[in-house]
């Protein structure tokens, strides 16, 4: 991109010839210096010097020796000499190595001055979109905010580390286990039958909540939400399917123990009856969960509000309703976009480092199969990669809605939820039961009644300051 004719170029010619004499004069700069950069020969401004960042790629990828010869040989042989100044030209970068040991805040320098000019060049981008009245706004909205990412990333210098330097930072976190209620570490979800296997949704998890239709996952998922709310953990609710104010009306009826149907329609209730739910569920009129029903939501568009959720609101937690309804890349078969959509999930919770929870819609397998209809991981439906992204899956299971009325035990399955838990990538699986109210929306443990045991000197759940300190 041309720099406005006032300013200077966003480069610093000096550095970049600095950093390549040194890795073109010091073997142990060569790997220090394509670790740095993550390979990205666009981080050079002058193109000669970007083919001589790729030679020096190239020879050390195959394992040859880097120095001037070596590198003008590589470019001689590509055919790429003449572009890069000629072999005097890079015979001279040995004379401008002044500390080969200040590589890394010389490569630190080029990667800021990249980024600037990555950004300007995506201003420049947008302007024009912007100004083009056949582009969506909401494309435009989510090329920014890509772009964007790509150059935060870019900034990113992940090093690799040793055993030894994880050692104390892994007991950390144990030891903060110990000091949590039950050990739960991450967002709750109100319900400690399930928390004592999760922990919580810990940051960077991609957990899918699974069911077929009547098994009650977007009301589940909606009294996790608000009870997770209630203890100062945030979210933000995407819902593709239900309007607004459907699910506003759902968190009322919980509240409040009135079914969606009795609230839509006012059944039963007088005016002033009606009127005094403001009273009895006043607690919501002060809830921080964000609720955004656009419909055909793209990952692009999800990564805009969560990015901008979190920043303005400061959300702990992300929930998609559901995932079959969000488009992905085109260009494929649905199947294909399915996947993207289940990556794209996946590198989301871990670029704002939340748990994103995702409800899916399970294929009609589960219906015609024979037994006490539990659906399997066979049965997520259109694309096998949503089980791979999946940190956890929880498939909600009332087995009344199939007429099963016991379980095997003989016990009644009524007012009761099964939460299978068939993949846990990091911890143990396990079927927990809940209590479930179908017409209220209403979720709680079986002993609901029975006190939280928590370790001694706590006397509360886990609230969102924890989750901050938290050494994830």
């Amino acid at each position: 991109m041309n720099a406005p004719t006032n300013q200077k170029p966003l480069a610093d010619l000096q550095l970049e010839i600095a950093a390549l004499g040194a890795m073109m004069t010091e073997a142990n700069a060569v790997p220090v210096g394509i670790a740095y950069l993550r390979g990205n020969a666009d981080i050079f401004y002058l193109p000669r010097h970007r083919l001589i960042f790729r030679a020096i790629i190239a020879l050390q990828g195959t394992g040859d020796a880097v120095d001037i010869l070596t590198v003008s040989n590589h470019l001689r042989q590509a055919g790429h000499l003449e572009q890069a100044g000629g072999a005097k030209y890079v015979a001279a970068f040995t004379q401008h190595v002044h500390n080969a040991a200040a590589l890394s805040t010389h490569c630190a320098t080029l990667i800021d001055l990249y980024a600037k000019r990555r950004t300007a060049e995506i201003a420049t981008q947008l302007l024009k979109t912007a100004y083009d009245f056949t582009a969506d706004a909401g494309d435009v909205l989510a090329l920014a905010q890509a772009s964007l990412n790509e150059v935060q990333d870019s900034r990113q210098v992940r090093r690799a580390q040793t055993l030894g330097q994880l050692f104390h930072p892994a007991i950390d976190e144990v030891v903060a286990a110990t000091q949590t209620p039950g050990g739960i570490t991450g967002v709750p979800t109100g319900l400690l039958a399930l928390d004592k296997l999760t922990g919580g949704w810990q940051p960077g998890q991609l957990i899918i909540i699974a069911a077929r239709p009547g098994m009650g996952k977007t009301s589940a998922t909606l009294a996790v939400a608000n009870m997770a709310e209630a203890r100062d953990f945030p979210g933000l609710f995407c819902s593709l399917e239900m309007s607004a104010m459907e699910l506003a009306k759902k968190a009322i009826g919980t509240a409040t123990d009135r079914s969606t149907n009795q609230l839509q329609r006012g059944g039963g209730m007088s005016p002033a009856e009606a009127e005094d739910l403001r009273r009895q569920a006043a607690h919501l009129g002060h809830s921080r969960l964000l609720i955004d029903d656009t419909p055909g939501l793209s990952i692009g568009e999800l990564r805009a509000k969560a990015t901008k959720a979190k920043n303005e609101h400061g959300i702990k937690v992300i929930y998609v309703d559901y995932l079959q309804l969000m488009t992905g890349e085109k260009g494929g078969n649905r199947e294909q976009e399915i996947g993207s959509i289940s990556r794209a999930l996946k590198g989301i919770a871990k670029e704002l480092h939340l748990p994103v929870i995702a409800l899916a819609q399970l294929s009609r397998a589960v219906e015609t199969r024979g037994g006490d209809k539990k659906p399997q991981l066979s049965d997520l439906r259109e694309s096998g990669s949503i089980e791979q992204d999946a940190d956890i899956v929880i498939f909600p299971f009332r087995a009344e809605y199939y007429g099963i009325t016991q379980d095997e035990e003989g016990n009644s399955t009524a007012g009761q939820t099964e939460l299978i838990i068939a993949k846990h990538r990091s911890g143990a699986l396990g079927n927990p039961v809940v209590k479930s109210n179908m017409a209220t929306g209403k979720y709680e443990d079986m002993d609901a009644d029975k006190p939280f045991e928590v370790p001694v000197g706590l006397s509360r759940m886990p609230h969102a300051s924890d989750f901050e300190k938290a050494p994830f």
